[in-house]
């Protein structure tokens, strides 16, 4: 009777009639309607709004395919897998080129700041606390130049 769907599950549509939504196909069913003199079947498929979650069935006709969940999913985690391999190579780089220590007060000072920045806009107690080990950090540096200064 059918011999392939169009879209599968996962895969990512939008109404032909854009309704500036997109849409996860979530499921699909096969309809048959018999009448007197007809009988017809169709695809159905079930979909969920992405951005609150509103479940809609629609047929195939009035869907437009926006990604095909293999195709774009699959190559993404193929890129991100050389992403981690290029940026585990730069974090070395980095730590070679990095003693460690930060070289002045002002640059503990911008570390400082960056995490309360970021501690107020996620509201993520890890930032305030590496923003405390940042304060920890410039106390010690503090004392250190005060030992050579005597």
């Amino acid at each position: 009777m059918f011999k392939y769907f169009k879209f599968k599950i996962n895969d990512t549509v939008q109404f032909v009639k854009n309704d500036g939504h997109f849409y996860r196909v979530i499921g699909y069913r096969i309809e048959k309607s018999i009448y007197l003199n007809d009988e017809y079947s169709s695809i159905i498929y079930e979909l969920l709004r992405e951005f609150d979650g509103l479940q809609v069935d629609a047929e195939e006709e009035e869907l437009v395919s926006v990604s095909n969940f293999d195709e774009f999913y699959g190559s993404m985690f193929e890129k991100l897998g050389t992403f981690t391999i290029k940026f585990a190579k730069k974090q070395e780089e980095v730590k070679k080129s990095f003693t460690g220590e930060a070289s002045s007060v002002d640059e503990l000072l911008d570390k400082y700041n960056d995490y309360r920045r970021l501690a107020i806009l996620f509201k993520d107690c890890l930032y305030d606390l590496a923003a405390e080990n940042v304060l920890n950090e410039l106390t010690d540096f503090s004392e250190s130049k005060k030992d050579y200064m005597h």
